[in-house]
């Protein structure tokens, strides 16, 4: 399986950023992950939330004090290069938080602070100490 990402919003925001995704390439529905193409980078999309299953009632709870009730959306990835170009695109001006799979919840609005600071910032590697 590729890396994975998720892309948690208030239900307020989350057909926006669901919409957003749909048209960020080309994009068709599948039995498990729908498919959006962006040139040659293939993501695999999953909006069911089923993901949410997979978290735990302490995450649950931190995810809802911050963002209330939410939607969840299952990002996989084939670099971290073609990731960070589309969630510039995607959720600017949104309200949410990136599950990284790595420890981390951070919010949109500092995710794409980090790309400006950072261009080159992977959330799956430790910075060195």
């Amino acid at each position: 399986m590729r890396p994975t990402i998720v892309l948690l919003s208030p239900l307020s925001d989350h057909r926006e950023l669901v919409a957003r995704l749909r048209h960020a390439g080309s994009y068709c529905e599948g039995p498990i992950f729908d498919r959006l193409e962006r040139g040659e980078d293939v993501f695999g999309v999953d909006v069911s939330g089923d993901v949410l299953d997979e978290f735990e009632e302490e995450e649950i709870a931190e995810i809802s004090e911050r963002l209330g009730e939410f939607g969840a959306v299952l990002l996989e990835y084939p670099t971290a290069s073609a990731v960070r170009e589309l969630l510039t695109e995607t959720v600017r001006g949104m309200r949410g938080l990136l599950d990284t799979n790595h420890g981390e919840l951070v919010e949109f609005a500092d995710v794409l602070s980090r790309f400006r600071i950072d261009p080159s910032w992977d959330w799956r590697v430790t910075p060195a100490e």
